[in-house]
C-alpha cells in the first residue's frame, strides 16, 4: 500500500499532462501512487498517458466533469494520504516530502497545503499572486467563507477524513474544490505551508476563465448560502462574505462587458458591508464601471 495517492483529474491536456506527470515522478518523497483520471478528452491525451505504462493508474469516465473525475480517483487509490493536482499544474522536488512529514508529525491535522507560485502557457515564471501567498492554519471554516485560498495544486489530506465526506460535487462546479474544503474543514485543522510547494499555471483554456459571469455568480452564491448552514455564524460574517462575493461579480461582470450590471454588484457589495468604503479594491471597480475602457488596467488579484 502507498503512503500517498496522487489524484491527477485531466480533460484534454496534452499540450501540459507530460510536465504535470514528470513534475511528480521526479519527487524526492517516492512512496505514492499516481492515478490520472482521463475525463473523456477528445485530443492526444490519451497517448501522451500511455507512454508512462506502469507508472501510472489510467482511469478512463465519459466527460463528467473534474468533481467527478476527483470523486473516481478516489475512490480507486488505497494511499493513507490523498494529494491532488490538475493536470497542468507543476510540483516541486521536495513538496510531497514537506507536506508527508506534516501530517505525521501533526495527527490533528487533516490537510496540508501551501503558496503557490505561478507560470505561464510556456512553462515562463511570472509575478505571483498575492492570494496564492497567503493561507490560514488551524480552524479555518470563517476565514474559508471569505475566499478560497486553498490552491488546487497544492493539497495533500487524510484518506480517512475525505472517507467522511460526500467527497465534490458538480453542483458548484467551477468552484467545486472551494466547497470541498468548507466542508472539510468542520473536521479537523489545516496547516499552510509558506514556502512554495507548487507552480500554477495560467493559460487560457483553463476552466475558470471559459466560465460566464452569471455562472460564476449562480455557483459562488448557492455555495456560500449552503455553507452558512453547516454551522452558526454572525450575521455580520454572512454579509462581509456576500459582500465580497459581490466584489467578485463586479469584476466578472466587468470582464464581460456588463458594466451595468456589475455596478448593481458593487452597490450591492457596499450596502451588505459598508467597511468596503476603506477598501481600495472596491474603488478601483467604481472607476472601472463609470470608465470600463479602463478595465484593461484592473489589478485585482485578490478578487479573481
Amino acid at each position: 500500500m502507498p503512503k500517498v495517492s496522487i489524484i491527477i483529474p485531466t480533460y484534454n491536456r496534452e499540450e501540459f499532462i507530460k510536465d504535470t506527470i514528470d513534475s511528480v515522478l521526479n519527487q524526492t518523497y517516492k512512496d505514492f501512487e499516481i492515478i490520472v483520471v482521463d475525463d473523456g478528452s477528445t485530443d492526444n491525451t490519451k497517448s501522451y498517458l500511455e507512454k508512462y505504462n506502469s507508472k501510472i493508474k489510467l482511469i478512463e469516465q465519459k466527460n463528467s466533469e473534474r468533481a467527478v473525475a476527483r470523486n473516481n480517483g478516489v475512490k480507486h487509490s488505497s494511499g493513507e494520504y490523498i494529494a491532488f493536482v490538475d493536470s497542468d499544474d507543476i510540483w516541486k522536488e521536495d513538496k510531497l516530502k514537506i507536506q508527508v512529514e506534516v501530517l505525521d508529525n501533526y495527527k490533528d491535522v487533516i490537510l496540508t497545503y501551501g503558496t503557490c507560485l505561478r507560470i505561464n502557457k510556456n512553462g515562463k515564471t511570472i509575478k505571483p499572486a498575492k492570494r496564492q501567498r497567503e493561507g490560514y492554519s488551524g480552524n479555518v471554516f470563517d476565514k474559508l467563507l471569505l475566499r478560497n485560498f486553498v490552491v488546487s495544486a497544492t493539497p495533500v489530506l487524510r484518506h480517512a477524513i475525505f472517507n467522511q465526506t460526500e467527497g465534490f460535487k458538480t453542483k458548484y462546479v467551477p468552484y467545486e474544490d472551494w466547497e470541498f474544503w468548507i466542508r472539510l474543514s468542520k473536521l479537523g485543522k489545516f496547516y499552510f505551508i509558506k514556502d512554495p510547494l507548487a507552480f500554477y499555471r495560467l493559460h487560457e483554456t483553463q476552466s475558470v476563465q471559459l466560465v460566464k459571469a452569471e455562472k460564476i455568480e449562480e455557483v459562488t452564491t448557492a455555495l456560500l448560502l449552503d455553507s452558512f448552514n453547516l454551522q452558526p455564524i454572525s450575521n455580520a460574517l454572512k454579509n462581509k462574505s456576500l459582500g465580497i462575493a459581490n466584489l467578485r461579480f463586479c469584476y466578472w461582470y466587468l470582464l464581460a462587458n456588463k458594466p451595468k450590471i456589475a455596478k448593481e454588484k458593487l452597490d450591492y457589495a457596499i450596502k451588505l458591508n459598508s467597511g468596503f468604503a476603506l477598501d481600495p479594491r472596491w474603488h478601483g471597480l467604481n472607476l472601472t464601471c463609470r470608465f470600463p475602457g479602463l478595465k484593461n488596467l484592473l489589478n485585482l488579484e485578490s478578487l479573481h
